[in-house]
């Protein structure tokens, strides 16, 4: 089952629509009619244009004395040829710049996956780090992966955090977007997201939700949603990271605008796409823990029966949480249906040295086949070759390096010689732009 596909001239690759299947039916002339009423034909009468018949300039030999002349009919114009009616239980077309509306049966397959149970710890980089709520994002300078994104559209779209994902569905313009996270209050903010964006009409209004002026018209919104006890909650996380998530807000919006790069805080279009999405419920916030074994599987599965393959795969900086790749998040990972384009996005801390993250972008195939190997352990021998973070500017680099070619990957083989390795792929070095 496919996901129903939009007419958007400025995003789809292709027109889809009931207008490029209909055929013109050629018209026929009057002649015919024309030539039967008469009896006979005058001889040497000039032709009459029968697609716009003029009065004759010749005068007709005169008819004989005893006889009445014979009344010439006026020949018929031809028919206009008509474009075929379409039929009526043809699907309309979505306005441009938005998808068709998911059917029940698609939008019950997004929204009843299973998730993962909540976890009793929450690993971060250090001890400090861990079981804290990031509640809002806190890489500086995310329009680093805007070129990138924007070459892809449509998909499925998979992230962890908050904010962030609102910038690259826009950027990608994905169909589905799975919003995951092993934090429950993550899912928390992410409904507090949706009622804003269903209710404001502009970013600035948006903004404005998270602001202490527009707090009590958020409290009012989150109250008219939701029953006591659900608003309750909400607005128990609303208040805690309300100063949190507007400060960020804030920031990205002075930073894109500097830069020109339209977001949902900074363009209409772009919020607008992101709020389509909300209202036809292609957006799911679900928890998963990418270490544990029910919530990522289902997502696949789910993508599967959508037909929606997985184009943008973001990370984060989580897999610098962990020592080496666990067996269950090799397999969650490969589970997941990518497209032939799709990318994995990833962050690199490098606070101490420019306050921000080196960015990092991998094709998820080439993911995929690092993760396949058993001497590959971390993210570290994945990205080996990479540029140091600058003090200044963006640090964006492209790990495609084949891992059998790697260090890694050559100790392992001349240990194992009867090992042979896979067919290698051709790829370059890791690149920095």
């Amino acid at each position: 089952m496919s996901v129903p596909r939009c007419r958007a001239p400025s995003y789809a690759p292709h027109r889809i629509g009931p207008g490029s299947a209909w055929r013109r039916v050629p018209a026929l002339a009057g002649a015919l009619a024309f030539a039967l009423a008469l009896p006979w034909v005058v001889a040497c009468r000039p032709e009459a244009d029968m697609a716009n018949p003029e009065p004759d300039t010749m005068e007709a030999a005169p008819a004989p004395a005893a006889e009445a002349p014979l009344a010439t009919p006026e020949p018929e114009p031809p028919p206009v040829a008509a474009e075929l009616e379409p039929p009526e239980d043809a699907e309309p077309e979505p306005p441009p710049g938005t998808w068709r509306p998911l059917t029940e049966e698609q939008i019950a397959i997004l929204f009843s996956t299973q998730e993962d149970d909540v976890p009793e710890y929450r690993q971060g980089i250090t001890d400090r780090q861990a079981n804290f709520h990031y509640t809002s994002g806190n890489e500086r300078t995310l329009d680093a992966y805007y070129p990138k994104l924007t070459e892809r559209m449509g998909g499925a779209y998979v992230g962890v955090g908050t904010d962030q994902a609102y910038l690259f569905m826009s950027w990608a313009r994905v169909e589905i977007a799975w919003l995951i996270d092993y934090d429950p209050v993550i899912q928390e903010i992410h409904e507090l997201y949706r009622l804003f964006f269903t209710t404001a009409q502009t970013p600035t209004e948006l903004v404005s939700l998270w602001s202490s002026s527009g707090s009590e018209r958020a409290l009012e919104v989150i109250a008219a949603a939701h029953d006591e006890d659900r608003a309750k909650k909400l607005s128990y996380w609303y208040k805690g990271s309300r100063a949190r998530i507007h400060r960020r807000l804030k920031a990205l919006t002075s930073r894109f605008e500097r830069e020109d790069v339209p977001t949902f805080l900074t363009d209409q279009e772009h919020y607008d796409y992101v709020r389509m999405m909300l209202e036809q419920r292609r957006v799911r916030p679900l928890l998963v823990n990418l270490l544990d074994d029910e919530g990522l599987l289902a997502l696949s599965r789910a993508t599967e029966k959508l037909g929606v393959p997985v184009r943008v795969l973001y990370l984060s900086n989580a897999e610098q949480y962990w020592k080496r790749y666990s067996p269950e998040f090799r397999r969650n990972i490969g589970s997941l249906p990518f497209s032939d384009d799709a990318v994995v996005l990833r962050t690199l801390l490098s606070q101490a040295i420019n306050e921000d993250y080196r960015y990092n972008l991998q094709p998820a195939t080439n993911y995929v086949q690092w993760l396949s190997r058993p001497f590959v352990i971390n993210v570290y021998q994945i990205v080996r070759g990479g540029p140091a973070a600058k003090p200044e500017g963006i640090t964006l680099f492209e790990s495609n390096r084949d891992p059998d070619r790697s260090a890694a990957g050559k100790k392992w083989y001349e240990r194992h010689p009867n090992a042979a390795p896979p067919e290698a792929t051709s790829a370059p070095a890791a690149a920095a732009q």
